[in-house]
């Protein structure tokens, strides 16, 4: 059966999820979680719903899903082990250097791949197999016929899909939009959404006009912002495909919304007739305009040139939570308006109508229902669909028009019951050996041992010593330890059943014990990461200054399909640094075929115009390495193919690639290199990598305009709080770079 997968920000959230229906929930902890500012969980809070999936048949995901610093690692195999302690159904991760860490220091857990990775072709998914992941989150803009070749392509490991929530407008893993702009990472957990910005838009004056199209009226707007996943239409069909996780997004949102996608999966998936009435439901709570993404809206089944006919996938005109049409206006009065409804609304309900704003194209206002007056003049606490009444307007709040709609935003019974959150922990059980002697008792365990004063004296009547000692040993109270099984050894002079042990200095025995084993688990687990520094380093390659290696369009990678059917020498067309040549490969390859068909092309070039001994090829994908190691071409881990610690650098070396070095994580500029095994390069200052690299091609989906006729490229300006920036499309893929 396909698991449904719900996020959980919170503790509530999980419990809420897991009562309505979901059969997972994934989570971050305090740190190196990619939702930095959700509530996320404490390793108590874990151990809670830890105790309730086990008891429920439920399963839990935990994210480690961010980029680890040098100066982190240490901290990062504590987490692990604590995770690994109180044991979890897999961790999802991001940053290359934890595959090892868990895999020598947590072999427990099970790894996911976080789609932070921006896996999207079979080769990419099998390399990960490789490495050992048990399980892919596929990146969010793959189609379902992609997803179908994938499933059909990669049987022996287990396949995660997104089907609701938000779509970033960069592939996840390759945005550096919030970092450049606001100094906060995405790839760290703290994105500014600068994607929900809102920008304005001109011409490129240096491209024709046929490459600069911008439709009439159009001159602002959230050019950047996609519409939100909603794929409850196919959800049955990637469960029909063999698709084991399918998940929806947003561990930033409240446990009312979390509950609701779950009930209206779950009832997707069950077939169940109360589904519609959960989808409308689940958009009041939080929707933006809602499409079923790249994949099943994006109007084509591969990444080709057929004419896209689908509604576009952007969110253009407005970029937030917009609800559900509520009313249409029919009369504006100087303090109220009447409406003839569109749903049902209630007093305390949430309402939104928009208006133009000077600062940017439209604003909203939001207000509650505090009265509602039906067509007698009475006062009423609800009312219905298609009936007509008067709502008042907050004072002083600009005016809407007749003709225009109010929005449901929120609704005043949404939120669920709390749950109670006093639960009891999941243990870890101990096997221990009880030993008794006269006037002591010993105990024994993996995590000490200790010997205690107790009177052993001959009982007046038969006693159940041994299942006294198992009942007060198996309450732990608030440790994260209880017993497991129990060897008990008597070596007094009675017998078991004679031996009188008073039952409150056994208590007393074991509140001292748990104490013990509490404080020496915690040092176990607190224990600091054990390295050796490496004083010889590999000879690697000091590669050029990154920003040497970028095209007129400051664009980091050269196309092969550019340079398969190039007319020029080759030599002529990579980038070339001291007699050497360079030629990064691109971090998006949909048509993996076509790619390395390319590549091809472009080698057996290189090699008649005797150049193959000179150029390095930059890899920013995992899905290029497989060809690298077969070929054994010199290479380099690129910018986007992420080196931000030893641990990544140390599993570089592992792939059996003729590597030359590698560049250190683009968003740091320095690091400790005492446990590396070579000198990474440090990008250079001058370089400034592409805001976003994205799937959703600028022409269609943020300037609306037609595919018929397109020539599949352009370049626009657009800017935003005073900064401009250059819109790239190249073959439906958008780029967005400093101008």
């Amino acid at each position: 059966m396909t698991e449904l997968a719900l996020p959980a920000g919170s503790l509530q959230s999980a419990l809420t999820a897991f009562k309505e229906g979901a059969d997972a929930v994934y989570l971050g902890l305090k740190s190196f979680s990619a939702r930095a500012n959700a509530t996320n969980f404490t390793f108590e809070d874990l151990a809670k719903l830890r105790q309730v999936a086990l008891t429920e048949g439920k399963k839990i995901y935990v994210t480690v899903n961010t980029l680890i610093e040098e100066s982190e690692l240490d901290e990062a195999y504590k987490t692990l082990k604590h995770i690994d302690f109180i044991g979890c159904d897999g961790i999802i991760v991001q940053d290359l250097g934890l595959i090892n860490l868990v895999k020598t220091y947590a072999p427990s857990l099970s790894l996911h791949a976080s789609t932070q990775l921006a896996v999207h072709t079979i080769t990419g998914v099998q390399e990960l197999v490789r490495l050992g992941f048990e399980r892919v989150v596929l990146a969010r803009e793959l189609t379902f016929q992609e997803v179908k070749r994938i499933r059909e392509s990669c049987k022996d490991v287990e396949l995660k899909v997104f089907i609701h929530g938000a779509l970033c407008y960069s592939f996840s893993g390759l945005c550096t939009a919030s970092e450049q702009l606001c100094g906060r990472s995405a790839n760290r957990g703290s994105c500014a959404q600068i994607c929900r910005n809102y920008f304005t838009v001109e011409h490129d004056s240096a491209v024709p006009s046929a490459l600069s199209p911008i439709p009439q009226g159009v001159k602002d707007g959230w050019f950047f912002s996609m519409s939100d996943m909603k794929a409850g239409p196919v959800a049955k069909e990637l469960e029909e495909l063999g698709i084991e996780s399918l998940k929806v997004e947003g561990r930033m949102k409240s446990p009312a919304y979390t509950g609701l996608a779950a009930r209206y999966y779950r009832a997707v998936l069950d077939g169940d007739d109360s589904a519609e009435e959960l989808d409308e439901a689940l958009s009041v709570v939080f929707s933006r305009r809602q499409t079923s993404g790249w994949l099943a809206s994006y109007g084509r089944e591969k990444q080709d040139f057929t004419i896209r006919r689908a509604p576009t996938l952007g969110s253009t005109s407005y970029p937030g939570h917009r609800g559900i049409k509520a009313a249409r206006i029919t009369l504006v009065k100087s303090d109220s308006v009447m409406v003839t409804l569109l749903t049902d609304v209630a007093l305390r309900d949430g309402l939104m109508y928009f208006i133009r704003s000077q600062r940017q194209p439209i604003d909203t206002i939001k207000f509650g229902i505090n009265t509602l007056i039906d067509q007698r003049g009475r006062s009423i606490t609800e009312a219905y669909e298609g009936e007509s009444v008067a709502i008042p307007l907050p004072a002083n709040a600009p005016r809407p028009h007749t003709g225009e709609f109010f929005y449901l935003i929120s609704r005043h019974d949404q939120n669920p019951a709390l749950i109670s959150e006093a639960l009891p922990l999941s243990k870890h059980p101990l096997d221990m050996t009880f030993t008794l002697e006269e006037g002591l008792l010993s105990i024994q365990c993996q995590y000490g041992e200790a010997t205690y004063e107790i009177p052993t004296s001959e009982a007046r009547k038969p006693q159940e010593t041994e299942s006294n000692i198992v009942s007060i040993f198996s309450q732990s109270d608030t440790s994260f330890l209880t017993l497991g099984s129990i060897n008990l050894v008597n070596r007094t002079q009675l017998s078991l059943e004679q031996i009188f042990l008073p039952l409150s200095v056994l208590k007393t025995i074991r509140r001292d014990w748990y104490d013990l084993l509490d404080r020496t688990l915690a040092q176990e687990l607190t224990k600091s990461l054990v390295r050796e520094p490496i004083a010889e380093k590999l000879e690697m390659s000091t590669l050029p200054p990154r920003s040497l290696l970028l095209t007129e369009q400051k664009i980091p990678y050269l196309e092969l399909k550019t340079l398969a059917h190039a007319q020029q020498p080759l030599a002529s067309l990579l980038f070339n640094h001291e007699d050497h040549y360079y030629l990064p490969l691109s971090p998006i390859m949909f048509d993996e075929d076509a790619f390395f068909a390319d590549l091809d092309k472009v080698v057996a070039r290189m090699k008649e115009e005797n150049l193959l001994d000179s150029v390095s090829f930059g890899l920013n994908n995992l899905g290029q390495i497989a060809y690298f190691r077969d070929h054994q071409l010199p290479c380099f881990f690129d910018i986007y193919l992420y080196l931000a610690n030893s641990e990544a650098a140390n599993l570089a070396l592992t792939f059996g690639l003729k590597m030359e070095g590698g560049y250190l994580w683009m968003e740091r500029k320095e690091t400790d290199t005492e446990y590396w095994p070579f000198i990474p390069t440090v990008v250079d200052d001058a370089f400034s990598p592409p805001l976003f690299i994205s799937r959703s091609c600028f022409r269609h989906d943020s300037l609306r305009l037609s595919c018929e006729g397109c020539p599949y490229r352009g370049s626009w300006y657009v800017k935003g709080d005073n900064q401009r920036y250059r819109v790239i499309v190249e073959d439906c893929i958008t780029t967005v770079v400093n101008a």
